[in-house]
């Protein structure tokens, strides 16, 4: 089970469409992802099903559920993207705006950074932020990850935030 002691992490169903659609269709939550533009119901419907393919250990978000109220309250999971012509496996977490200022950011991030290091065998991991988006900043910070390289990603320009293996053994040494 993939949990931590307030959120467990699933994959995307079906079911899960109104929510996901709540996320796309809030211009506060998608304001620093992609262009920041909220998308149309259709489009979304016409990409639910490969995000629901997407939707893995691995290789896309997890829907992330506050255990008490059994509600989904965002995403999160590792995604391996293509940046600078390089394959890395990046740490993406989303939350809905209503649940924003709980910690459920940084838990999410701390509980993925913590199962790619000590249990999927991966060496670094990278987040892409926009450089005005404080709040992912901010849980970057706090899981460890520093600011590496100024790029553009899909047309945006981001910061790269990372962590390497190394430095995160050496963070929890103690």
């Amino acid at each position: 089970m993939l949990e931590t002691s307030r959120l467990f992490f699933r994959p995307y169903q079906m079911k899960d469409f109104q929510f996901y659609l709540s996320l796309w269709q809030d211009p506060e939550v998608i304001r620093f992802i992609g262009s920041g533009k909220v998308r149309s119901k259709t489009d979304l419907k016409l990409n639910y099903p490969y995000w629901l393919s997407k939707s893995e250990l691995g290789k896309g978000v997890l829907v992330t559920v506050f255990k008490a109220t059994q509600q989904p309250v965002g995403h999160a999971g590792l995604v391996p993207q293509e940046i600078d012509g390089q394959l890395q496996m990046e740490l993406g977490y989303w939350v809905s705006r209503r649940y924003w200022g709980l910690g459920i950011g940084t838990e999410a991030a701390r509980f993925f950074r913590d199962l790619a290091f000590r249990e999927l065998g991966l060496h670094r991991l990278v987040s892409l932020i926009q450089p005005e988006n404080t709040r992912s900043i901010h849980v970057a910070q706090k899981i460890g990850m520093q600011l590496q390289d100024k790029t553009t990603f899909r047309g945006t320009p981001v910061n790269l935030y990372a962590i390497e293996k190394a430095d995160y053994e050496t963070l929890h040494k103690y």
